[in-house]
């Protein structure tokens, strides 16, 4: 069992050098950072979370989320880089208005 894992390990490193980072930046992230479905879908669940907080905080008048971006930040597994997490998962067209407003939070500091 043991050697079968190991095998199909490194296929995957193998796959991993062949995705193009650049289409696919968030998949590669997941992949190098060795992240577990249930880390993604919590991710996920908290990027929901977050967009919803947005809209109904934009819609009170808000212009700036820093605790959201402070939320999202402690929330990341230790693995994932904050700006390139941001960067993947836009690019890849996840939860594009959030991470457009975490990316403008982030480039006025």
């Amino acid at each position: 069992m043991e050697e079968r894992l190991a095998t199909l390990e490194f296929y995957v490193e193998l796959l991993l050098k062949q995705i193009d980072r650049s289409k696919y930046p968030w998949d590669y992230l997941i992949m190098s950072s060795k992240l577990s479905k249930r880390d993604v879908q919590a991710l996920y669940q908290l990027c929901e979370e977050l967009s919803k907080e947005m809209d109904k905080q934009k819609a009170e008048g808000f212009v700036t989320f820093s605790p959201l971006l402070i939320q999202f930040r402690e929330a990341l597994p230790p693995s994932l880089p904050l700006e390139e997490t941001i960067a993947a998962l836009r690019t890849q067209g996840h939860y594009v208005p959030l991470m457009d407003a975490f990316q403008k939070l982030i480039k006025k500091k």
